[in-house]
């Protein structure tokens, strides 16, 4: 695992040490990010970001990488956050990050939207309507904000009414999507 793009660029990040956080693959941040900054909105930098199930920490980094002005980590498993705290120790514990242990179906408003939300929960759970639920509920996303959705390619999922599927991507067995927000 490595960071793809921006000022921390081919950076390594540590892997996870056990089949319970399931990483977004190099190739596939790479496709993800080269159509947030050339074509599916604002690309991500001065973007205040929140990472959802964030695992390892490595959508966030990237972002962060790639100039976001704050991500926020959020995770409820302990392995995970300790991997995505040593993770960004890696460059250098920056002071525009916040992580948060709890739920991604239950995160409350911050003090601010977010222009892009990366949702990334554990495959066939039936997280993502709930998540995505619980964004429109709490105010989370900005108007016109993203949110991007990973999920098993094999999974139906459903999207409420207030978010339209604006590019879609199949790699393997993982699909991502990226949804635009509107009222």
């Amino acid at each position: 695992m490595r960071i793809i793009g921006g000022k921390y660029r081919g950076k390594k990040l540590i892997p996870p040490v056990d089949n319970n956080i399931r990483p977004t693959t190099d190739r596939m941040r790479e496709t993800l990010f080269n159509m947030l900054e050339h074509g599916s909105g604002r690309g991500v930098h001065g973007t205040k970001i929140l990472d959802l199930y964030a695992g390892s920490g490595a959508l966030g980094i990237e972002a962060l990488s790639r100039h976001a002005e704050h991500v926020i980590f959020v995770d409820n498993n302990f392995k995970s956050m300790k991997l995505i705290k040593d993770n960004c120790a890696l460059i250098g514990k920056p002071d525009n990050v916040t992580f948060i242990s709890s739920d991604g179906t239950k995160i409350q408003k911050r003090d601010h939207e977010y222009g892009i939300i990366f949702i990334d929960p554990p495959y066939r759970k039936n997280l993502i309507l709930p998540t995505l639920e619980n964004i429109i509920y709490q105010n989370l996303i900005s108007t016109d904000g993203l949110a991007v959705i990973e999920y098993a390619s094999d999974e139906d999922i459903k999207i409420p009414d207030q978010f339209r599927e604006i590019k879609m991507r199949k790699m393997g067995e993982a699909t991502f999507s990226i949804l635009e927000f509107s009222i």
